[in-house]
C-alpha cells in the first residue's frame, strides 16, 4: 500500500501531538498528585472512588456515634460514681444511728443529713447530658424522669425503652437507659413473711423517717421473774412503785399508765409477756431508774437509755447496702459498654485506614511510575519532533505547499 507524502506528514504530526498530550497529562498528574484529572479519564475507576468515599464517610459517621456514646457513658459513670459515694455515706449513717448510745437529738441531726443525701441522689437521677437530655429516663429525654409528688414521695415518669445507635456494620450500642434499671429498689420482707417491692427513694425516705420516729424502750420482765423481792421504779423523775408494793407485771403496767400524764410514758405487755415502755407522741423517755435492790429488777438496775428500733436500723442498713449494690451493677454495665464502644472504634479506625489506602491507590498518582513514564514520553516527544522537522524539510513538502 502506498502512503502519500501528505498522509505521512499528517500521521507524523498526529503522533507528535498525541505524545505531547500524553506528556502534558503526566506532567499535570505529577503537579497535582492525582491519577485522575478529569472524570472522563477513567469512568470505572471514578465509580470505584465514589464507592470508597461513601464507605469512608459511613465509617467516620460510625466513629462520630462512638465518640458521642463514650462521652455520654462518661457522664453517666460520673453521676453514678457520685451516687455510689452518697450511698456509702448513707450506710455509714445507718450504722451510726443503730448505736443504742446515740440520743434522739443526734438522730434528728442524722435525719437532716439523710434528707440532704436523698435530695442529692434525686438530682443525680435527673442528670442531663451535654445536649440537655435526661440520661436516666429511657427514651423520654426531654423532661426530668423522677418527680417529687405533693406527698413527698418520688415517682418515675420515664420509660424503659432504649435507643440504639449504629456504631459499626451490623453493630449497635444503647444510647440511654431506664431510670428504674439504675435507681432500682429492693424487695422487703414484712414481719408476716409477705414480700413487696420498695422503690429506691422510698427506701431512703423510710430510713429518714425511722430516725425521727417515736422511740420505744423495751424492758424484758417475764412473769416468773416476779420473785418475792421487789424494787423501786422511777420514770422521768416520777416514782411509780415503792419497794414494799410488790406489784405484779399487770399492776406495774397499771401504775405506769396512771402516771403517764406526768411521765409521758405508756406501758403495755407484749405477746411474749414482756413489759414494753413507749414514749408518748412528741416526748422522749429521758431515764428509767430501778433501785439497786436484789430481786426482780436487779438485772436491769440503773438508767436505761431509750434507743431507736434496732429492727428498723438493721433493715435500713441492709436496704441501703442493696441500693449501693444496684448502683455498682449499673456502673459495671456502663464500664462494659465503654469497653465495647472503644473496641468498636478501633475496628472502625482500622477499616477507615484500609479504605483510605485503597482510595489512595485509585486516586493518587504513583510518582515513581509517573516520573518514569513522563521521561519516556518526553523522549518520544523529542524523537517525534526531530523526525517531524526532518520530514517537513523534504522538497516534496515544499512542492506541495
Amino acid at each position: 500500500m502506498q502512503i502519500s507524502t501528505q498522509q505521512f506528514f499528517d500521521r507524523s504530526l498526529r503522533n507528535m501531538q498525541e505524545t505531547q498530550s500524553d506528556a502534558a497529562k503526566t506532567n499535570e498528574q505529577l503537579s497535582t498528585g492525582k491519577a485522575l484529572i478529569r472524570p472522563s479519564d477513567d469512568t470505572d475507576k471514578l465509580r470505584t472512588i465514589g464507592n470508597l468515599e461513601r464507605a469512608i464517610d459511613k465509617v467516620q459517621s460510625y466513629n462520630n456515634n462512638v465518640d458521642h456514646l463514650i462521652n455520654r457513658y462518661a457522664s453517666e459513670e460520673g453521676a453514678l460514681t457520685s451516687a455510689s459515694d452518697i450511698l456509702i455515706r448513707a450506710k455509714e449513717l445507718a450504722i451510726q444511728a443503730s448505736n443504742a448510745t446515740m440520743s434522739g437529738e443526734d438522730r434528728k441531726i442524722v435525719a437532716i443529713e439523710v434528707a440532704g443525701l436523698k435530695a442529692e441522689l434525686l438530682a443525680l437521677a435527673n442528670s442531663k447530658d451535654v445536649n440537655g437530655q435526661a440520661m436516666f429516663g429511657g427514651a423520654k429525654t426531654s423532661s426530668a424522669p423522677f418527680v417529687v409528688n405533693a406527698d413527698g414521695t418520688v415517682s418515675y415518669q420515664g420509660d424503659s425503652r432504649q435507643t440504639m445507635i449504629e456504631v459499626g456494620e451490623n453493630r449497635q450500642l444503647p444510647k440511654n437507659r431506664g431510670g428504674l434499671e439504675v435507681f432500682s429498689g429492693v424487695t422487703r420482707i414484712d414481719e408476716d413473711g409477705a414480700t413487696k417491692r420498695i422503690d429506691f427513694f422510698a427506701v431512703l425516705a423510710d430510713f429518714e423517717e425511722s430516725l425521727v420516729a417515736e422511740q420505744k424502750t423495751r424492758i424484758t420482765v417475764a412473769p416468773n421473774e416476779l420473785a418475792p423481792n421487789t424494787g423501786e421504779l422511777t420514770i422521768n423523775g416520777v416514782q411509780i412503785s415503792r419497794a414494799e408494793d410488790r406489784p405484779t407485771l399487770a399492776e406495774l403496767q397499771r401504775l405506769i399508765n396512771d402516771e403517764t400524764a406526768r411521765t409521758n410514758v405508756q406501758a403495755e405487755i407484749d405477746a411474749d409477756g414482756n413489759l414494753v415502755l413507749e414514749n408518748a407522741p412528741g416526748y422522749e423517755i429521758d431515764n428509767i431508774v430501778f433501785a439497786e435492790v436484789p430481786g426482780v429488777f436487779s438485772t436491769i438496775s440503773g438508767t436505761v437509755t431509750p434507743s431507736v428500733d434496732s429492727r428498723l436500723m438493721e433493715r435500713s442498713i441492709s436496704e441501703v447496702a442493696d441500693l449501693h449494690n444496684n448502683i455498682s451493677i449499673a456502673l459495671g454495665r456502663i464500664g462494659s459498654e465503654v469497653n465495647n464502644a472503644e473496641h468498636q472504634k478501633d475496628i472502625n479506625l482500622d477499616n477507615e485506614v484500609r479504605l483510605k489506602q485503597f482510595k489512595s491507590s485509585e486516586v493518587d498518582v504513583d510518582f515513581a511510575e509517573a516520573v518514569s513514564r513522563f521521561n519516556a514520553e518526553l523522549a518520544r516527544l523529542e524523537a517525534a519532533q526531530a523526525s517531524f522537522a526532518k520530514i517537513s524539510q523534504l522538497s516534496l513538502f515544499e512542492y506541495i505547499r
